[in-house]
């Protein structure tokens, strides 16, 4: 039976384990493993705030996922073959959207230091869709499971460690639901997720520049979470981090755009990336994308961290 996990709301996503594959790389263990670059720093992380009522945390009691948990617990790791992230884009884009898709690439390769690259255009298909109305008018949305299905998983690049179908059409898992920002099947390496309520245009708003640089941010941080995801880790209830569940856009937009002490020490075991070399390209990616918040952020990390590295 295939195990599908549904996005209620931007980054409603429970963790589900994912089949190991042959050919895993042996465990390697941090080089940081006993360093001040992996603990709490009251400068740089927050703790988890207290939920509201509506948010995540509110809803849904998680005890979350230690270090050790998670590297014994057999989690996704790329293969000598599946290396690569794989952004599918699924449907028609604008101009102004497949520049956000493209930085999205890069970002993507930056954060998780691992090849990204995105694939060729795929048309929606024929079927699978219903005319709803969002709240703008009669739109058309199109079914989760179709998507994965029919046009994601038999189309599975033989390099992927995950492929992330992108699509800016409105998506509905069953005839039951209103919408969803996406569902995944992580057995089969496959998910879909929308970008289209991210936008302002989905609420009638105004492009601006403004705009723009949220539609990046919610869209770096799903993205982001979503691929944490695909490599085992489930969310983080431990400090503010971008592995956070959300239950609303609000809560994801006060959500922060890096992950935590705890989820990153996952990610450099898993993957094994330069800390301060990410650090460095992230800081860049920011500042050329108008996310100078997020820029400072990284700049302060890596003055912390760089030194360390130097002395080892």
């Amino acid at each position: 039976m295939q195990r599908r996990t549904v996005l209620a709301w931007p980054l409603a996503l429970a963790a589900a384990g994912c089949e190991a594959s042959d050919g895993r790389p042996e465990t390697r263990r941090s080089s940081f493993d006993d360093d001040a670059a992996f603990r709490f720093d009251p400068r740089f992380f927050e703790k988890k705030r207290s939920p509201g009522a509506n948010d995540w945390l509110g809803r849904f009691q998680e005890r979350g996922q230690s270090f050790f948990n998670y590297v014994t617990g057999d989690p996704v790791r790329p293969t000598e073959r599946r290396r690569t992230l794989v952004l599918q884009p699924i449907g028609p884009w604008s101009e102004r959207h497949r520049r956000v898709l493209e930085a999205l690439v890069e970002f993507m390769s930056i954060f998780f230091g691992t090849p990204a690259r995105l694939a060729a255009d795929l048309p929606l298909p024929p079927t699978g869709f219903r005319t709803w109305d969002t709240g703008s008018g009669p739109k058309p949305q199109y079914q989760t499971g179709v998507l994965l299905d029919k046009v994601l998983a038999p189309r599975l690049p033989d390099d992927a460690v995950a492929c992330l179908g992108v699509t800016m059409a409105d998506l509905f898992p069953s005839p039951s639901w209103n919408y969803v920002f996406g569902e995944a099947s992580f057995e089969r390496r496959v998910g879909i997720y929308s970008l289209v309520r991210y936008t302002p245009e989905f609420e009638g708003e105004p492009d601006c520049p403004a705009a723009r640089g949220l539609l990046l941010r919610r869209s770096c941080k799903a993205l982001a979470h979503e691929t944490g995801h695909m490599f085992s880790m489930a969310h983080c209830p431990f400090f503010e981090c971008m592995m956070n569940g959300s239950n609303t856009l609000d809560e994801l937009d006060r959500s922060p755009g890096w992950f935590c002490p705890v989820c990153l020490r996952k990610l450099h075991w898993n993957l094994g990336f330069g800390l301060a070399e990410r650090y460095r390209k992230l800081a860049g990616f920011y500042r050329r994308h108008g996310l100078a918040d997020w820029a400072a952020w990284m700049d302060g990390r890596l003055a912390l961290v760089q030194p360390m590295v130097a002395s080892r």
